[in-house]
This record gives structure tokens, C-alpha cells and sequence, in this order.
């Protein structure tokens, strides 16, 4: 029997689920990612991977010096519970690691260095971006050999002052040859300046200055993949502070080759597992909403959509550009007429990987869909495809405790009602025998807005999401995979202002 939570009039239900399992080679199912990939190897067929990597010399350097590691196993960490010795890329993945890059592509300091003094935030990042993007772009188009996945590895100068709101010191900035405030350059760009170095330094503006989702917008049209590593992150002791401890607190060394190796052997073209036990013919979509940088309009909002299927396979659509924003900050809706065409985008990209309808179709959303919304859904779906919306957000109002003080079991639910509950996505993992988080674990809010479906089928479909983080190797995440990178890749979609249009695989944008 179903264990109560007595609330005031209303009996509440604690629904335990199952921790989803996942696919490895030879079929075996195993629930921790890293026991599976030890004992049985990813299910795809090896890849010969073939990397280039991108930075300063002394970053290529370092990064090479790392990079040879994964050869080797790398212990754990005694003092880290959590931590778990890494083997080696082959033991795990059962392909090479290519000791030396490929391609070595090699950014001038001194012009790095001048790019970063610039006091104009958006000028800096777009130049400094440009000494990234554009070798790697011209590389993709003129030479020979190509390579599966770009390691972008950067200073920590070029990581804090390529950041929103970073700033150069007065001591150590250079003012650009054209200063613009960002008042003074969108107001450019409404009415054009009689001179064509103010009008480009103005351009500059429109993009986010954000260093990582720059790079990522700008370089989806040559479809370069990307990891982007801080130089602090793969060598921490060269990095000192005057008490000989590392500058930046990072993972411990064998985490760090787990999450990057996965990463890259993901990013590589190959998937490193799959979910196991989901239906057959299911199809998930994660909606995005971020705000344009259009300065003639502040409800201008770009739409776009994240599907992804119980293989792991994941595509993100660029939807409409429109007046999406509503009346309320940060709650975006799609006209009846677009809710459809994003949807039909999607059944589409199913059918092409499957030839024919998904059967069951889940959209997933941080805001609760409107009626027009709902009815473009149901518009955009095919007869034979049935179609459920569900909302998913944290709200940070409720705690859970066992005994009042130790940590809930992740895939506890509370059911509310027949379509509303919360679960648990982390918290104590029996088989780590650890909670591997600091805070509380705070539940999701999960509401069916509309469908026929279970409230436990949609809880279990969203737990096992949680499993398909392939930018690390970790149990589960807190959030499903649909919204987990929904506002990483929206600021990705919205970081340039004429972005790549075509449906592009997921590994493009995280």
C-alpha cells in the first residue's frame, strides 16, 4: 500500500519510481552510466575520432598535455566519495584516443591581448569571438582533414571579460576607436551614422556578449562542433594563488576525464548510451522562448524547439521570430497558426529518422500553454500521433525530508491529483550510497495541461530524461534533458542576429 501525506482536507500519495535503466552494447541494461560503460562499452559501433584544438600556444600545450592523459587511467580522488577512477578513453568507450590533435590552430596573444583591453564589452567579445571562429570556419571550408569536434580552450581572461556585465579596469582598458554606449549604438543601428566604422562598431551590438554562445551562433552555418575548456579546468596546478593552491576550485581530476570524454565522444558523432526501457515511437519536445536582441521591439522573441527520442537522438528547430512575449516578464506564447508549424517541424524530422508518425508525442514547457496554443499543437499533430503538454518548472516551495533531516530518494513522487505532482529528480542514490548535492533536493512541478495520458507514465518519461545529459557522465540530472540546455541554447539561437535556420543536432549548441 501507497504510503499518505495527510494536507489539510486532501490525502496526498508518495508514488516511488523506478530508476530508469539505460542501453549499452550487447543490449545490457545497467542504471549508472559509468558502471555500463566499464563493463559493457557504449552501443554504437567505435568511431575513429579526429579532433582540432584552438588557443594560445601555451593553451595548446596544455590542453595536449591533458589530452595524452585519457590515454591512461587516472585515479580517483581518495578524499572525493563520489569520485570513481578513469581508465582510460579506450577501456570505456572501446575506441582510440588520439593522443595529438589533428589540427592545431594557433591564436596570436598579442591580438587576443588587444582585443581583450577594449573597454566596449559587445566590440570585445565579437573580436574576440572572430579570433576563434574565424580560423576554424575558413579551415572547414578550404582545407584538408576534416575533424569530428573543435576544442576551443581559453584563458581565464578571456573567460571573465568575455562574459555579460564583465568589465576592463580603467587602468588596463583601451577605449575602441569608436565608443559606443549600447544606448548610443542601437541607436545607430535605428538611424545608420554617415560613417561606415561607427555603423560596424554599432553591428557589434546585436551580438550577445557572451564569449561561449557567440562562438556556438556564429559557427552553426560551417556546422563546426565545439567544446570550449578552460585552461584552469585541465590544469589546475599551473594556475597558483600566493598560497600555492589552485586559483579556481574545480572537479577532482578523474571526474573531469569522465565528463569531458563523454562529452567528446558524443560530440564526436557517437552516442554513449541510450534509454532502455522507453516506448517505442515516443517523441519529446522541449519549447524555447529568448528574447531577441531587436532593439525596435521589446516583445520580439525567438521560438524554438528541442526534440529528442528515447535513443538519445536530439535536433533543435529554429522556430518563428515574433511578438511572442505576453503581458507577463519571462511568459512567452505562440499564435495558434506557429504553435503548428513547430510541431509539424518536428513530426517531420521524426519521420525522416523513422518513416512514419511518432505515436505518442510530449511537449514539454516551463509556462503553462494557452488555449491557442494548445489548439496549434493539436493542429500541427498527425490523427494517428497522440499528443500530451506538460509543464515542468521548479518552484522552490516545498522540501521533502526522510526521518526530518536526511535527504529524499530521488524518483520520490507527490501526487496532487490525478494530473499534478511533484518528483524528486535528485536526491539520495541508494546505489552511490550518497546524495551527490549540497542544498536540499527540491522536486519538480509537473502539471498535464493536455492528453489522455498517466500522471506515472509522464513522471517515469521525465526521470529517465534526466539520464540523457551527454555534456558528463553522471547518474542523473535535475533537470529532463528537454529543458535542462533550454535557456543555454536559446541564447545560442539569439546570440547572432541572422542565425543558422536549419535543423541541426543537439551537439551543436551544448
Amino acid at each position: 500500500m501507497m504510503p499518505r501525506l495527510q494536507t489539510g482536507k486532501m490525502a496526498r500519495r508518495l508514488l516511488p519510481l523506478t530508476e530508469p535503466r539505460l542501453l549499452f552494447r550487447h543490449g545490457q541494461k545497467l542504471d549508472d552510466p559509468k558502471d555500463g560503460l566499464l563493463l559493457f562499452g557504449p552501443p554504437d559501433v567505435p568511431i575513429g575520432i579526429q579532433y582540432g584544438v584552438i588557443g594560445l600556444p601555451a593553451s595548446i600545450d596544455r590542453f595536449e598535455k591533458w589530452s595524452a592523459q585519457l590515454i591512461k587511467a587516472t585515479p580517483a580522488d581518495p578524499d572525493i566519495k563520489s569520485s570513481l577512477m578513469f581508465p582510460g578513453f579506450e577501456p570505456v568507450f572501446r575506441t582510440a584516443w588520439p593522443g595529438k590533435a589533428r589540427v592545431r590552430l594557433g591564436v596570436d596573444e598579442a591580438e587576443l591581448g588587444n582585443a581583450l583591453r577594449n573597454t566596449d564589452s559587445h566590440q570585445r567579445v565579437y573580436d574576440a569571438v572572430e579570433l576563434f571562429a574565424g580560423p576554424i570556419a575558413r579551415w572547414i571550408e578550404e582545407e584538408d582533414p576534416a575533424v569530428s569536434l573543435w576544442f576551443v580552450v581559453v584563458t581565464e581572461d578571456l573567460w571573465k571579460l568575455c562574459r555579460p556585465k564583465s568589465r576592463v579596469s580603467r587602468k588596463d582598458g583601451v577605449p575602441p576607436d569608436v565608443h559606443l554606449s549600447h544606448k548610443q549604438a542601437l541607436d545607430l543601428l535605428k538611424s545608420p551614422d554617415l560613417f561606415d566604422n561607427a555603423n560596424e562598431a554599432a553591428e557589434k551590438h546585436r551580438y550577445e556578449n557572451h564569449f561561449h554562445n557567440q562562438l556556438k551562433a556564429r559557427l552553426l552555418d560551417c556546422q563546426a562542433v565545439t567544446q570550449v575548456i578552460r585552461e584552469t579546468t585541465i590544469a589546475p596546478r599551473e594556475f597558483l594563488n600566493q598560497f600555492g593552491k589552485p586559483t579556481r576550485r574545480v572537479q577532482d581530476a578523474a571526474t573531469i576525464a569522465w565528463n569531458l570524454s563523454t562529452s567528446a565522444y558524443y560530440k564526436s558523432g557517437a552516442k554513449p548510451w541510450s534509454l532502455a526501457d522507453i516506448r517505442d515511437g515516443v517523441c519529446y519536445i522541449g519549447l524555447i522562448f529568448k528574447r531577441t536582441n531587436n532593439p525596435m521591439d521589446e516583445t520580439e522573441a525567438c521560438c524554438g524547439a528541442q526534440m529528442f527520442l528515447h535513443t538519445g537522438e536530439g535536433v533543435i528547430f529554429k522556430g518563428s521570430v515574433g511578438p511572442w512575449q505576453s503581458g507577463k516578464r519571462g511568459e512567452f506564447h505562440l499564435p495558434r497558426q506557429k504553435a503548428a508549424e513547430i510541431i509539424k517541424l518536428c513530426v517531420e524530422s521524426y519521420k525522416q529518422w523513422h518513416g512514419n508518425n511518432p505515436s505518442e508525442l510530449f511537449i514539454h514547457g516551463r509556462t503553462r500553454f494557452n488555449k491557442e496554443e494548445v489548439a496549434g499543437f493539436q493542429d500541427g499533430a498527425p490523427d494517428d500521433t497522440d499528443i500530451a503538454g506538460i509543464q515542468i518548472y521548479r518552484p522552490n516551495d516545498l522540501k521533502l525530508y526522510r526521518d526530518g533531516r536526511r535527504a529524499v530518494l530521488r524518483g520520490v513522487a507527490l501526487e496532487i491529483d490525478e494530473r499534478n505532482a511533484f518528483v524528486w529528480t535528485s536526491g539520495y542514490i541508494p546505489k552511490l550510497l550518497t546524495y551527490p548535492g549540497r542544498e536540499v533536493p527540491t522536486p519538480l512541478r509537473v502539471r498535464i495541461v493536455f492528453g489522455d495520458v498517466a500522471l506515472k507514465t509522464v513522471l517515469a518519461d521525465i526521470l529517465a530524461l534526466t539520464k540523457l545529459n551527454f555534456n558528463c557522465c553522471i547518474y542523473g540530472d535535475g533537470f529532463p534533458v528537454t529543458l535542462r540546455f533550454a535557456d543555454d541554447v536559446g541564447e545560442i539561437l539569439t546570440a547572432i542576429p541572422d542565425i543558422c535556420a536549419k535543423p541541426l543536432p543537439f551537439r551543436h549548441y551544448i
